[in-house]
C-alpha cells in the first residue's frame, strides 16, 4: 500500500488518519483520485457496540463500519496489518494507559502525539497524562519550577490532538503525597505535613488544590480527572500532628478527600483517586491483605461518586486480583484496575513479569465484573528505561483488553505491521534483569543490570551477591544478539545500540570489583597493571558513548530538564572508573602504601533465611553507588 485517497469519514478527523498513514510511509491523495491509490471510507453504525468495527476491502476500497472512533482506528489498524476483510467484537469497559511524566522526564508534545496514534491503532480509548507538579498553576511559580513542566498551551494542543483519534486526555495527577519536588522550595513550606505529603486540615492546602484543579480544568477538555491520594502512608504525623496531635488516618483521608470534592464539584470534574489509602489499615498495613470479608466502617468509605482506581503491579494469581476486585465494588460500583507496563525496573524493562500479570489480573477483575482498567507506564527513580521500551506492553495489554492471548506470533506481526520493529528483539531487553535464579517470570523484580552498572568498582557492594553466577559471559551473549538486533529494527537502531553498549559495560563490570580485589589480595601487580592500563581506558570509553546515546535518546523523547540526573550519575561511572585507574596505578607505583577500600572483607547483600542467595531488587542509584550517606543527612 503506497497511496491512499479519503472519503466522507463521517466525524472522524481526515488530518488523524493523514497522520497515521504518512508516518507509515503511505501518500494521501484528495478525494477522487481513486484510480492512483485505495479509497478509504468509515460509516457510524449504531448497531456495533463500542470500539466494534466491521471492514470490507473491495477492488480498491475499504469501508469501515465502527461503534465509535475507538474502533475505527482499531479497524484502520487491522487493514494495516493485513488488507483482508475483518469483523472484531468491542469491549464492555474503557482501556487507557498513563504515562509518566513526573520522574525527571517530561514527555515533549511531539512524543505524546506519537504515544497517541500508538494506541489508536491498538483499540485504546483513554490517556492519562501524570503529572505531579509538571503543569503550570497561576499564582503558584514554585510548582514545578524548573522541571520542565506543561505550558497550558501544550497540553491543550496535545487534547485536541487525542480528540482527532477519539482518544480522551485525562489530568492524572497528586492532591495529597507524591508532591516532594515542589515541597523542597522554602516558599511551599508551609504546605508540607511531612517532606513528601501536603498538610491537611489547613485553608491554604486548599486554595492551592483549588488553583490546581482551576489551571486543569482550563487545559483539558475531559471533565475526569485522577487525584492521585496514594502512599500517604505518614499522613498525620508530621507538622499535622505537632499542631493538632495524634491523628485517625482513615477519619483524616476522609475528611481531605471530602474537601477535596467540594472543589471538584466547583469545576464539573469527576473524580478518581488511587485505592490504597482506604485499605492499607484494613490489611493491617498491607494494600493486597485485606481479608474477603472485611466491611469498612461508614466514617471511613469514600464518597461513591469517586472512582477507586486498584492498582496492582506484582501479583501472578488471579484470585489475589479478584478478591481484591470485589472488595472495592463493596466500597464503590466505580472501579477501574491499573495494570503494569514494569519499564520502571532500573535500566531495563521486566517483560516477563509484566506479561503474567497482566495475564493474572484480567483473568481475576473480569471474574469479579471490573471492566475498565488502564496499563501504567511508571519512571521510578529518574527514567533511567526510555519510555519507548513500553511499547511492547502497550501492544500487549491491547490484546488482553480486547479478550486475546498475546502470543508470541501475533505480537511479532503487530509490532511488525504497525510499527516496523520486532517484538523478538525488544523481548531481549528483558533478558538485562532477568538472568538465571531469578524465576519463570522475574516475579521479585531483580535488576542485576542496574546495580552491575553503578556500583563502585573499589567498593564493591554487590560483588559477592554476584560471583560465580558467570555473568560476564552472559551479557557478552546479549551484546551480541543486540547488535545484531540493531542491524533489523532501522526506526529505532539508537535504542538498540545504547542497549548493547549497556550490555558491554555489565559484562565489563560484572567481575570487575572482584578481579581487581582478588588481584591487589595476591599482590598480582601484573594482572592490575592489564586492567588499569588496558581495561579500564576501554570501558571508561564504552561508558562514554553509552551516555552520548542515552542523551540523544532522552531529548527526542522528553524536554531537557531531568537529564542532568542521568548525566550525572552516567558520567559518575566514568569518573570512578578513572579514579580507580588512577588509584591501582597509584600502588602499583609504590605512591600508596596500601588500598585501604580493598582490604575490607567483602559481605552478601541480600539472602533468604535459608542462606541461599538471592538475586536482589535494589533501584534507587543513592544505595548503590556507596555504602555512605549520599544525600548528606
Amino acid at each position: 500500500m503506497k497511496k491512499m485517497y479519503m472519503e466522507s469519514l463521517e466525524g472522524i478527523e481526515k488530518k488523524a488518519v493523514s497522520d497515521i498513514l504518512t508516518e507509515r510511509g503511505v501518500e494521501v491523495l484528495p478525494a477522487g483520485e481513486e484510480k492512483h491509490g485505495v479509497g478509504l471510507s468509515g460509516s457510524l453504525d449504531q448497531n456495533l457496540n463500542y470500539a466494534a468495527f466491521q471492514m470490507e476491502c473491495r477492488d480498491g476500497s475499504v469501508k469501515i463500519r465502527y461503534g465509535s472512533p475507538t474502533g475505527f482506528f482499531r479497524g484502520l489498524g487491522e487493514y494495516i496489518l493485513t488488507g483482508e476483510d475483518a469483523k472484531k467484537e468491542g469491549t464492555k469497559g474503557r482501556h487507557g494507559a498513563m504515562f509518566d511524566c513526573s520522574r525527571n522526564g517530561v514527555l515533549r508534545v511531539e512524543s505524546i502525539k506519537k504515544w497517541i496514534r500508538r494506541m489508536a491503532l491498538l483499540g485504546y480509548s483513554r490517556l492519562f497524562l501524570y503529572t505531579e507538579d509538571t503543569y503550570e498553576v497561576e499564582g503558584y511559580p514554585y510548582f514545578g519550577a524548573l522541571r520542565g513542566r506543561y505550558k497550558t498551551e501544550e497540553i491543550r494542543e496535545c487534547d485536541a490532538y487525542a480528540a482527532m483519534f477519539g482518544i480522551e486526555m485525562i489530568p492524572c495527577v497528586q492532591t495529597l503525597a507524591h508532591l516532594r519536588t515542589m515541597l523542597r522550595w522554602p516558599a511551599m513550606m508551609g504546605y508540607r505535613d511531612d517532606e513528601d505529603i501536603l498538610i491537611a486540615g489547613e485553608e491554604k492546602t486548599y486554595q492551592l488544590i483549588d488553583a490546581m484543579l482551576k489551571s486543569l480544568s482550563e487545559m483539558y477538555t475531559s471533565r475526569k480527572i485522577h487525584l492521585g491520594m496514594d502512599e500517604a502512608f505518614y499522613l498525620g504525623f508530621g507538622n499535622y500532628r505537632k499542631k493538632n496531635g495524634v491523628p485517625n488516618q482513615g477519619e483524616l483521608i476522609k475528611k481531605h478527600l471530602d474537601r477535596v470534592l467540594q472543589i471538584c464539584k466547583k469545576y464539573g470534574l469527576e473524580p478518581m483517586i488511587w485505592s490504597d489509602m482506604f485499605f492499607v489499615n484494613a490489611g493491617g498495613g498491607d494494600y493486597y491483605q485485606v481479608p474477603a470479608d472485611y466491611e469498612w466502617p461508614e466514617e471511613e468509605k469514600p464518597d461513591r461518586s469517586v472512582t477507586l482506581v486498584y492498582w496492582d503491579y506484582e501479583g501472578h494469581d488471579r484470585e489475589r486480583y479478584a478478591r481484591m476486585a470485589r472488595l472495592h465494588r463493596k466500597l464503590t460500583d466505580q472501579v477501574c484496575f491499573a495494570g503494569a507496563a514494569w519499564i520502571w525496573n532500573g535500566l531495563a524493562p521486566n517483560y516477563a513479569k509484566a506479561l503474567d500479570a497482566s495475564r493474572a489480573a484480567f483473568e481475576g477483575i473480569r471474574e469479579a465484573g471490573v471492566s475498565d482498567t488502564f496499563l501504567t507506564l511508571w519512571l521510578d527513580n529518574g527514567a533511567e528505561t526510555p519510555m519507548e521500551t513500553g511499547l511492547p506492553m502497550l501492544a500487549a495489554y491491547s490484546a488482553y483488553m480486547y479478550g486475546k492471548v498475546p502470543d508470541k506470533e501475533k505480537m511479532e506481526q503487530v509490532m511488525k505491521g504497525l510499527f516496523g520493529v520486532s517484538w523478538d528483539d525488544f523481548c531481549l531487553l528483558d533478558a538485562f534483569d532477568h538472568i538465571p535464579g531469578t524465576g519463570e517470570h522475574n516475579e521479585k523484580f531483580a535488576n542485576p543490570s542496574k546495580t552491575i552498572f553503578y556500583q563502585d568498582p573499589l567498593v564493591g557492594i554487590f560483588d559477592r551477591q554476584f560471583e560465580d553466577l558467570e555473568l560476564e559471559g552472559y551479557y557478552r551473549d546479549l551484546a551480541g544478539r543486540l547488535e545484531n538486533a540493531e542491524e533489523r529494527n532501522g526506526k529505532m537502531r539508537g535504542l538498540f545500540h545504547y542497549y548493547r553498549l549497556l550490555a558491554a559495560a555489565d559484562a565489563a563490570k560484572s567481575t570487575l570489583g572482584t578481579r581487581i580485589r582478588s588481584s591487589y589480595l595476591k599482590e598480582d601487580k601484573e594482572t592490575l597493571k592489564k586492567i588499569a592500563s588496558e581495561e579500564l581506558p576501554e570501558l571508561i570509553r564504552i561508558i562514554l558513548e553509552l551516555k552520548k546515546e542515552r542523551e540523544q535518546i532522552w531529548m527526542k523523547e522528553y524536554k531537557p530538564n531531568g537529564y542532568e540526573v542521568l548525566d550525572i550519575r552516567i558520567s559518575g561511572v566514568a569518573a570512578r572508573l578513572l579514579s580507580a585507574k588512577e588509584r591501582i596505578e597509584s600502588w602499583i607505583e609504590g605512591k600508596e602504601g596500601c588500598l585501604e577500600e580493598l582490604e575490607e572483607e567483602r559481605l552478601i547483600y541480600l539472602e533468604e533465611e535459608s542462606g541461599e542467595r538471592r538475586i536482589p531488587s535494589c533501584n534507587l542509584w543513592e544505595n548503590i553507588v556507596s555504602a555512605c550517606n549520599i544525600k548528606g543527612v
